[in-house]
């Protein structure tokens, strides 16, 4: 549930320039495995370190506009979504973010927009999400030939657990119109818009690394895990203004500290 205090607040798109060496000397700051430091998450940590709590939840990774990989000496653009401006996230930078850290972002290149404060229900937008496809188990269960389990609680990719779920080698599932099926679900729960067209545009299986334990302590460990990436464009058609607003600040799915959720909108 949103907080009520985000409500009505204003919301910024934020362009940041990320040097992809200083990710690099982050990561072995943060004793990160550098083979397994992927840019989106690197992103993710320098943010957290740039503005604290303030730093934004919803952020993309332009990858046409810059490298995949850390340390290959370029640098990459990210566009995020913020409650606060640019100015403020810079004084925030300065004012708390090491020197190294710091270093991670060109602020003179930095460029900041309000976001509108209001979506005319009926308005249609055209849309791009970067997403992570997966679903959580209610419960635990078994394939119909027993052949799968799954436990309550494990996260799947959405297109593995329709095929468990089936598990009939005669029905030709296609991953393409399950994954339409997956965001067309989180669209219509949030009551704020419509879908009027869905393609997915690029798929792929990632490694993405992960740190567990307490922040506190310092002695995070650090493991690497796969996950579906995909990402669509589409269509939209506004039915609720206030919903919508939130659903641009709550993004969509999961995994968002690895880039993904970010639903990007444009003129239809």
């Amino acid at each position: 549930m949103t907080d009520s205090k985000t409500l009505g607040a204003p919301l910024y798109m934020v362009q940041f320039w990320f040097s992809t060496r200083r990710l690099a000397e982050l990561a072995r700051a943060l004793r990160l495995p550098l083979r397994h430091a992927d840019t989106s998450y690197m992103v993710h940590c320098a943010l957290g370190e740039l503005f604290g709590t303030n730093a934004p939840g919803l952020y993309y990774v332009d990858v046409q506009h810059g490298p995949k990989k850390v340390d290959d000496g370029r640098d990459v653009r990210v566009l995020a979504y913020s409650e606060l401006p640019g100015d403020a996230l810079m004084e925030l930078a300065r004012g708390f973010a090491s020197p190294m850290v710091y270093a991670t972002c060109d602020f003179e290149r930095m460029a900041a927009k309000p976001m509108p404060s209001h979506f005319a229900p009926g308005m249609r937008l055209g849309f791009e999400l970067r997403a992570c496809p997966v679903i959580r188990k209610a419960s635990a269960g078994e394939s119909p030939s027993g052949r799968r389990k799954w436990r309550r609680g494990q996260e799947l990719d959405a297109f593995v657990a329709r095929s468990w779920e089936l598990d009939d080698p005669e029905v030709d599932l296609e991953r393409e119109a399950v994954y339409r099926e997956w965001l067309t679900g989180h669209f219509e729960r949030s009551g704020a818009v419509r879908t009027r067209r869905i393609s997915l545009e690029r798929f792929s299986l990632d490694r993405f690394l992960r740190r567990h334990g307490p922040q506190a302590s310092g002695k995070r460990k650090a493991s690497t895990i796969t996950r579906p990436a995909a990402t669509f464009s589409g269509e939209l058609e506004v039915l609720d203004a206030a919903q919508f607003g939130e659903l641009l600040r709550r993004g969509i799915g999961r995994h968002k500290s690895f880039g993904f959720g970010m639903l990007k909108i444009r003129r239809a």
